[in-house]
């Protein structure tokens, strides 16, 4: 129910107002981890963002259309277009699964950076070339004596004087310009040494950049190779994130995945009614210079949402599924459609369960999806769902999610009568028996019902019958519990419900420390029986203001040194 690694990292999306802690077993890994969530976020951002603009762009196209309307020509081609663009969606709606078919698996090589260093190498500067040095016996210091400059002694040692300081000159500016020149060039070297220095030094940080991405990348697949529950949540996340979904909402994903159970448990937020396309054409009448627009009526819009919800259950489930075509990690699937809406008794925004599916893989994988009806396939594998799914009527979860909560590894305060610390799977089964009977006391009392406990089998387990008074839903309902550390199989949901049938209980409720396998959920749906795991027994205690931790791997050893 949880595992501990070695590094941990908490990140923050302040657009989203958004927290996580991420765990690995290696620093690239967990850096790997980290930018693949800020990735997901900052895609959720920037899909906002555009929603946002839209809105913005929609408020000025409609004081375009003012505009538009006093020029004939233009306000029939508008309406063409806005008539074009209705079709248009309701035909992407129509086929939401069937374009998803083929979507794009995710390659871990194309994960990686196989891209080549980005800057140039530096050009090497082109030096000033070396000057000629001077030569006293140049001829232009050598030039020729006149006749009269001959004939005087003093004339020709004066011409000769003036050469060589003709000589002296040029070879001083020579040599001048030649140690400008030099250090020039020295400087240019310099400066090209340190730039191919910088280059190198660049190139190695990219490359061990590119190198700590790509052992992350490699990391990542193994740990979802390996079944590590929150890199095969990342891994789904990724393709969940990566759906085309025609229609301006706050999409999201929680993922659950066990390796215990070999189960997959994910909350997917779902769009409401009030935001499906209604527009259903657009005419201009010239002789009112004004567009005329014609929508589908309230039932067809009830019709085409309850058929986009259907459509994406089976479309987040095929993407959840194509996961096993490489690694073959679950054999079930339960996905719970979530709605952001508002709770009309209190007026306060609220998270609603609008439908919940559990399926197996086997059968999953044998539906041909390219010709299925989406909404008769979830009535045939008794989905829950309102009979009008639109209504947003709340249900009850075939199996609650709570992967945030940390619990299970970290020591919280249990019930008053156990003491902080005390891992609940490994508890005395007295203690267990007390703990279940106290908290199902509290959550029955609250409608005035009333829990009383068996005679304990001393296995470990409890039983126990709860009495509700309510007229409609109310009656006997047995209660069993499985202080487990192994999963729970169909053995101990056949007792129960053979004990609900002979104690004529209009309900089971089977409660364990552990997990159930997908053997138990399978004798379990379609019958009065409610499946409450390690994960839901925490939350229901912390809902009664409890908190408490299980570590499955604890107890083992503990209760194996008891023996």
């Amino acid at each position: 129910m949880g595992r501990g690694y070695r590094y941990h990292q908490t990140i923050y999306h302040e657009g989203l107002n958004l927290q996580k802690t991420i765990g690995a077993n290696s620093k690239n890994e967990l850096r790997y981890k980290v930018e693949i969530q800020m990735n997901q976020w900052n895609e959720r951002w920037n899909r906002k963002i555009e929603a946002d603009n839209k809105k913005m762009l929609a408020e000025q196209k409609r004081a375009e259309k003012a505009e538009i309307a006093r020029n004939n020509e233009k306000a029939i081609m508008y309406a063409e277009q806005m008539t074009n663009d209705a079709v248009s969606i309701q035909n992407q709606l129509d086929s939401l699964l069937i374009n998803d078919l083929n979507f794009d698996k995710i390659d871990f090589e194309m994960l990686k950076d196989h891209n080549e260093y980005p800057v140039s190498y530096p050009n090497k500067p082109s030096m000033i070339p070396d000057a000629r040095e001077p030569q006293r016996s140049d001829e232009i210091f050598n030039p020729k004596p006149g006749l009269f400059v001959k004939l005087s002694k003093n004339k020709l040692a004066q011409f000769n004087s003036e050469n060589d300081n003709n000589y002296k000159q040029a070879h001083d500016k020579w040599f001048q310009i030649d140690q400008n020149n030099k250090a020039l060039n020295n400087k240019m070297e310099e400066d090209y040494q340190k730039k191919v220095v910088e280059w190198e030094n660049g190139k190695k940080e990219y490359i061990d950049r590119q190198n700590e991405h790509n052992k992350g990348v490699d990391e990542f697949k193994e740990s979802v190779k390996n079944g590590d529950s929150d890199a095969v949540d990342e891994y789904i996340e990724m393709l969940l994130d990566k759906i085309d979904i025609p229609l301006e909402y706050e999409r999201g994903h929680k993922i659950g995945y066990t390796s215990e159970n070999k189960n997959v448990i994910v909350d997917a937020f779902f769009p409401t009614i009030d935001i499906m396309p209604k527009l259903k054409s657009v005419s201009y009448v010239k002789s009112r210079q004004e567009f005329k627009e014609s929508f589908y009526s309230d039932n067809q819009v009830s019709k085409k949402y309850d058929n986009v919800v259907y459509q994406l259950a089976l479309l987040y489930l095929n993407r959840i599924f194509s996961v096993n075509k490489e690694f073959n990690l679950f054999d079930a699937v339960v996905l719970n459609g979530m709605v952001n809406t508002i709770d009309k008794s209190t007026g306060n925004e609220t998270v609603a369960c609008i439908l919940s599916v559990r399926v197996n893989r086997e059968k999953f994988e044998s539906l041909n999806l390219s010709s299925i009806d989406a909404k008769t396939w979830f009535r045939s594998v008794k989905g829950v769902a309102a009979a009008n799914i639109a209504n947003v009527t709340p249900v009850q979860p075939i199996q609650v999610l709570d992967k945030d909560d940390e619990r299970f590894i970290e020591g919280y305060s249990v019930i008053d009568s156990i003491n902080e610390g005390v891992n609940l799977a490994a508890i005395d089964w007295k203690d267990f028996e007390n703990l279940i009977n106290e908290v199902f006391g509290q959550e029955f009392s609250a409608n005035g019902g009333e829990v009383k406990i068996t005679q304990a089998s001393r296995d470990g387990g409890v039983d126990a019958v709860a009495f509700d008074p309510d007229p409609i839903r109310g009656g006997k309902i047995v209660i069993q519990a499985k202080r487990y550390t192994n999963v729970v199989g169909v053995s101990a949901v056949r007792d129960l419900y053979g004990t609900l049938m002979n104690e004529g209980a209009m309900k089971g409720i089977l409660v364990t420390t552990s997990y159930f396998g997908n053997d138990a959920y399978d004798f379990a749906n379609g019958k009065p029986i409610q499946l409450i795991d390690g994960g839901q027994l925490l939350g229901l205690l912390e809902k009664h203001g409890h908190k408490a931790r299980i570590d499955l791997k604890e107890a083992k050893m503990i209760l194996n040194e008891t023996k």
